[in-house]
Order: structure tokens, then C-alpha cells, then sequence
């Protein structure tokens, strides 16, 4: 274990000489300063090793004694260490700005994360946390974390809740998104209940307002299908007209429908043909500054493809504020192409059914048939979707008056001055 020690804080091999040169031995014992590996040459003279640290201790000792020291080498990490920096300062110093500016630059953001968004984009939280000043390249810990969190909640009213975590060079942006809640009329608001689309009625439930169509009725699209202008009744043998109540109409009416959904493509499109022509521009990115080591690297005569990389720099599995970016420009030329008909049919397919899974999903409905019919005409491919559906086709439009309001004047058979 001395062995050890002694080789990592390093030692010195001396060679002494004098005319009483175990004085020295004394000296050093009387002051307490470690040697080893005694080995006696003659009568005048001795090697040893001390302690590179003691160096200059036993020169002041030797003095004393009047002895002469003859320095034999040295050993120990210490005096590695020293040669490598004697040998090689601009490694040592380069390491050193290395570790200094992976010191440095560690405080500043380079990564945002963002979870917990499942409609609001990515890109719109980014962006409002940019106007806050959380963006890569900004100073972490002159950011607030809780103020700026709740200012740039201010201006996602998407969502309910949003907290920012700094963890060294990396942001976790963690989002809760408010549910949205249907715009409902009030029940102070006169309505009708209209048809969205043709169809024969199944079912008709009211819940406010008075039917004007029964099951097993064809109604067209726009038809009033609940009416909200009801019609009071008087008394029989009655002389008085009680005139109509306008009040707020709301039930569903549930119908079988015919649907027409289509789509269409051109039956040639203009392809890309590569000429084999390809440039590649390099630039790199530091914190905002942005530099470009080819001249006029988005101006290129011509059609090109343009493909850009980016990387990031990472030092240590520390990522540095630098970023690479390699920029490659591939030449084309445009030529026209006959469509793969069947594989054609197939996309527009593809297409017709999630128009079709959207429209019933927004309309409670579900499908009872469904038939393609495809066609040519003028250079073109159309393929249409014929559907037979069940679905709710009931729409809460608002209408003139007031609730609770009688319209009409009460009349009287009777001749008051008869």
C-alpha cells in the first residue's frame, strides 16, 4: 500500500556525499522526513528516496550538514503528469478548454421535450415557449420555471395545465389539454330541429317542441323535422284563439340514408426523373448563428430536390450547442407517366372510406351497404361510393322570436256592443 502512495504522490532517488553524511540521516529523523531504500555506497556516501514534496526540506537539511545532493531520477504520477505538460501544453490546454466549455455550455438548453399533446401540435407549444424565452440556447438558470410556465399557459388556452422541469441541458415540457365542451344553445333560445340530409325516418324522438314528420316519413335535407312554434290549442266550443308558443325544440331523428361520396385523379402525372447531378453544401449552426460554408446555398438554376440534415454535436455524451448541417441538391427533369389504374382505384378506395368513417362518426351512424362504381372520363379516374346508412340526421338551428313568447290575438265571436 506504501508502494503505492508513494507512486502517485511521486519521489525523488538522491545520491548523497559528505564527510559525515549520517548527520543528514539524523537531521531527517530529527524532523521528521520519510526516506527509503537506504542503500550505503562507502563510508561518505549513501542513496535514498523521499517524498517528491520534500524535495526542498532536504536541500535546507543538507545545508546544514554540509552535504552535497546528486539528484538520480524521479518517479510517480506527479511527475508524468509534469512531463506531459512540459512535452505537450497545447493537448493539456486544449483538454482543459474542453472540459471548461462542456462546463460552460451545460447551462445552456439544447433539448425541449414535449409530452402529454394529443391535438395541439408540437410547434405551437415550441412556439409560445420561445416567446416566454424557453428555447434551445437560452441560459437554464435564469429561467423561473413556475413563471414562465403559467405566462405561456396564458397564451395556449388549449390547454389546462403546463409545467416546464429543467434537467441541465434538456427541458421537459409536461401538458395537460382542457377538454372542450360542446357548444350548446341555451334553452332560452328559440330553435327548429332541421334535416342534414335526405332519408326516411326510423325513429323521432321528441324532447322539447312539437314533430311534424312521424316514422317511416321521407324528408329532404332542410326540412323542419321538429318545430319549435307550438300551436295551443283552445278549449272546445271555444271562442278565444290561444294563439302559438315559441319555445326551444330539441329531440333526434334517426334515418336511413343514401350517400354519394367521391374522388378523382388525372390518368397521367408529370414524374421525376434524376440526372444525376448533385451538389452537397455543408454549414453549421451555433446557438442562433448560422453559417453556410458554400455561397448561394439555396439559389440553384434549374429543378433540384433539396435534403437537409441536421446534427448535433455531443461531447462526453454532453450535446453541445452546434449543430451540422450537410445540405444535398439532387437535379431532376419532369416527364409525363401513365397511373397504375388498379393501383389507382385502390387509393381513391383508401380515401372514399375514411371520408365515409369520418362522416359517421360526426353523424352517430353506422353502414348498411356500400357499392364503388369507377370510370374514365376526360383523362381522368373517378371512383364513387355509393352508401346506404343509418344515421342521426338532426340539426339544433336557432330561429326568430322568443321562448316563452304567445303570438296571435285573442279573438271573440261575441259582438260586445250587441
Amino acid at each position: 500500500m506504501k508502494k503505492l502512495i508513494n507512486l502517485l504522490r511521486g519521489y525523488v532517488e538522491l545520491e548523497v556525499s559528505g564527510a559525515f553524511p549520517e548527520r543528514l540521516l539524523n537531521l531527517c529523523a530529527q524532523n521528521r522526513l520519510q526516506f527509503w531504500r537506504l542503500c550505503w555506497i562507502d563510508e561518505t556516501s549513501f542513496t535514498f528516496r523521499i517524498a517528491l514534496q520534500d524535495r526542498k526540506r532536504l536541500e535546507e537539511l543538507a545545508r546544514r550538514a554540509m552535504c552535497d545532493l546528486n539528484e538520480k531520477g524521479r518517479r510517480g504520477a506527479v511527475v508524468v503528469a509534469e512531463g506531459i505538460v512540459q512535452r505537450r501544453w497545447g493537448f493539456v490546454a486544449g483538454l482543459a478548454f474542453c472540459f471548461l466549455a462542456v462546463s460552460f455550455l451545460s447551462r445552456f438548453l439544447l433539448v425541449i421535450e414535449v409530452t402529454g399533446n394529443d391535438t395541439v401540435p408540437t410547434a405551437v407549444i415550441l412556439s409560445q415557449l420561445q416567446r416566454v424565452g424557453v428555447r434551445p440556447g437560452a441560459y437554464g438558470p435564469a429561467i423561473v420555471e413556475k413563471e414562465a410556465a403559467n405566462e405561456a399557459l396564458l397564451g395556449l388556452p388549449e390547454l389546462s395545465y403546463l409545467a416546464i422541469n429543467i434537467y441541465g441541458t434538456r427541458a421537459e415540457v409536461v401538458v395537460h389539454e382542457a377538454e372542450k365542451k360542446p357548444k350548446l344553445l341555451e334553452e332560452d333560445v328559440p330553435t327548429d330541429v332541421v334535416a342534414k340530409a335526405d332519408g326516411i325516418i326510423e325513429h323521432i324522438h321528441v324532447s322539447g317542441g312539437r314533430a311534424l314528420f312521424q316514422d317511416g316519413d321521407i324528408v329532404a335535407k332542410g326540412e323542419v323535422l321538429i318545430t319549435g312554434d307550438l300551436d295551443l290549442k283552445e278549449p272546445a266550443y271555444g271562442t278565444v284563439d290561444l294563439g302559438h308558443l315559441i319555445v326551444h325544440a330539441e329531440g333526434t331523428v334517426t334515418a336511413r340514408t343514401w350517400r354519394t361520396l367521391e374522388e378523382s385523379i388525372p390518368l397521367t402525372v408529370q414524374g421525376k426523373t434524376y440526372t444525376g447531378e448533385e451538389r452537397i453544401g455543408y454549414g453549421i449552426k451555433i446557438l442562433w448563428f448560422d453559417l453556410d460554408f458554400f455561397q448561394n446555398s439555396s439559389i440553384f438554376s434549374g429543378r433540384y430536390d433539396k435534403i437537409t440534415r441536421t446534427d448535433q454535436l455531443v461531447l462526453f455524451d454532453h450535446p453541445l450547442p452546434v449543430w451540422l448541417t450537410t445540405t444535398t441538391l439532387r437535379g431532376y427533369s419532369l416527364e409525363e407517366r401513365t397511373v397504375d389504374q388498379e393501383e389507382a382505384v385502390q387509393r381513391l378506395e383508401h380515401v372514399l372510406n375514411a371520408r365515409l368513417e369520418e362522416l359517421m362518426a360526426a353523424n352517430q351512424g353506422e353502414v348498411i351497404q356500400t357499392d364503388f362504381v369507377t370510370r374514365e372520363e376526360n383523362g381522368r379516374l373517378t371512383v364513387t361510393l355509393l352508401v346506404e346508412c343509418r344515421e342521426e340526421i338532426g340539426r339544433t338551428v336557432e330561429r326568430g322570436g322568443e321562448t316563452g313568447r304567445i303570438f296571435g290575438m285573442p279573438q271573440n265571436d261575441t259582438n260586445d256592443n250587441g
